[in-house]
């Protein structure tokens, strides 16, 4: 994939109230630094991301611009405000993507320990499929429920919990958000649109240090995690 072309966008569009905070999840510290900027910091520093769109809360683009500069992060080209869910607010990144691109990464702001080895195995996945999403094992027995009682059983061996970020062919990634945006709103990743318009995507292997902050609760054990890397 020598040759490709890769843009990067970062969702951090999601308030901060399950975090206990005021302040949009993207701004809230994570050691002394925004956890917005761990994210900009792994794609800015990856040889083959060309270039950054970042995805906000409205009001927060000039905050996010700032912080590009402070991080010296020159391949961010846009700041921009979200939608009202996930999937509408990495639509709002896409449309700011060069015509130019052929691949593009989409990373959640929440997943501050994503590595570099990571961005490699899912940009060397599209190698031969339309999107590759990193998954990790699930180890606990899932089971679907309907009305409070077990449907089914499912087969834990053929599970994999997903994580960002997730890599696409960027026609593929394109097509899967053509579509009106009651249609595209309530998918919870990227890989979910691709595949309801017939795109292959692959899972490689992904990490489990990749944990993602969704409430206090994760927040007290990333800062945990930092203050014993430091």
């Amino acid at each position: 994939m020598t040759a490709e072309l890769v843009w990067a966008v970062v969702a951090a569009a999601g308030d901060g109230r399950r975090l206990g905070h005021e302040r949009p999840k993207a701004f809230v510290k994570l050691g002394d630094r925004p956890l917005l900027a761990h994210a900009i910091e792994l794609l800015e520093g990856h040889p083959r991301v060309e270039r950054i769109v970042v995805v906000v809360p409205e009001g927060w683009e000039e905050p996010t611009a700032l912080l590009a500069d402070e991080l010296a992060a020159g391949k961010v080209a846009a700041s921009v405000a979200g939608g009202p869910t996930r999937a509408l607010s990495v639509a709002a990144g896409l449309r700011e993507v060069a015509d130019a691109a052929t691949a593009v990464l989409v990373h959640d702001a929440a997943r501050p320990f994503a590595s570099e080895a990571l961005v490699d195995r899912v940009l060397a996945g599209l190698e031969d499929a339309d999107g590759a999403v990193p998954g990790v094992p699930v180890s606990d027995t899932v089971k679907r429920v309907r009305d409070g009682s077990v449907a089914e059983t499912l087969e834990r061996s053929e599970l994999r919990a997903v994580q960002t970020p997730q890599a696409f062919r960027a026609e593929a990634l394109r097509r899967a958000y053509a579509g009106p945006p009651d249609d595209i709103s309530g998918a919870t990743d990227c890989a979910q649109l691709v595949e309801r318009t017939g795109g292959r995507v692959v899972v490689v292997e992904g990490e489990a240090a990749n944990v993602k902050i969704t409430d206090a609760d994760d927040l007290a054990r990333a800062e945990a995690a930092v203050r014993g890397a430091a």
